[in-house]
């Protein structure tokens, strides 16, 4: 381990060892602690890209049905949802924590096409439960399944599958960085003098360790057999907000799929 790494573990240490052991409650307290997002913001991940977010939309135009509603599992606060319902007949923006929620609809104008709520998507016959209100769905998937382990990975996916229903299209968004997660923290910024604010919080409010979620990955969460491949960018950028002096987005090694269930009826 190189000297600056190692003078970077203290620091982890320090930030995380009082983070809550509940996920719910980590997520929880973390977005009720923000008190601003976009790239100057507390939000990490909530980048104002809008070339991240214009791909999204331009991929999801092409190969999905526009009339059909789309669920942004894992909003946030919401910004890729509010950009999705300028495509879709509805956006319905679905997160684990009632704060970033409730941050959601702070943030986003009133909208006829534009909804959030709060709930767990790696619950079993969750997304049935949402499939029976909405009928079959478009699904975005951005930042989530990265940060999951195998068996709850697989029960998102369930949830998904049975949201999309014969008709629906999946696109997912993940970071893939390759190394270790200290290696992945110094690519943020962080270093033997701390770590940059955004950066921190996670860390403190003990979010889930990123994974690596590359071909091997996809393959794994949608098998091939039952999943048909209708996209796939293994060299996609994931944008953060600035984390160096001097500005300028910064962005993480990802991975970019759009997918659909293969139904042999079909």
């Amino acid at each position: 381990m190189r000297w600056s790494r190692a003078l970077l573990v203290p620091h982890v240490i320090r930030l995380s060892w009082r983070a809550p052991r509940d996920v719910t409650t980590r997520w929880d307290r973390y977005w009720a602690d923000v008190e601003t997002t976009g790239d100057d913001g507390d939000v990490l991940w909530d980048s104002s890209s809008s070339d991240e977010a214009q791909d999204y939309l331009d991929l999801l135009t092409a190969h999905a049905d526009p009339e059909l509603p789309v669920v942004d599992v894992g909003c946030g606060n919401g910004r890729f949802t509010r950009a999705l319902a300028t495509r879709f007949s509805r956006a319905v923006g679905v997160d684990l924590s009632a704060s970033a929620v409730a941050r959601a609809r702070l943030e986003a104008a009133p909208t006829p096409n534009l909804d959030f709520r709060s709930a767990d998507m790696t619950v079993p016959g969750a997304g049935a439960q949402l499939a029976a209100e909405l009928g079959d769905c478009n699904v975005f998937v951005r930042g989530v399944l990265h940060a999951l382990g195998t068996t709850v990975r697989r029960r998102l996916v369930s949830n998904v599958t049975d949201l999309l229903g014969p008709r629906g299209t999946v696109l997912i968004a993940e970071t893939n960085y390759p190394g270790p997660l200290l290696g992945y923290l110094e690519s943020l910024g962080a270093g033997p003098s701390g770590l940059p604010r955004p950066l921190a919080r996670a860390v403190a409010a003990g979010l889930p360790r990123p994974s690596s979620f590359g071909e091997p990955e996809l393959d794994e969460a949608f098998p091939p057999a039952d999943w048909d491949r209708v996209f796939t960018d293994y060299g996609a950028r994931i944008a953060t907000v600035p984390m160096r002096r001097g500005g300028g987005t910064d962005s993480i090694p990802g991975h970019l799929a759009v997918l659909r269930f293969h139904r042999p009826d079909t």
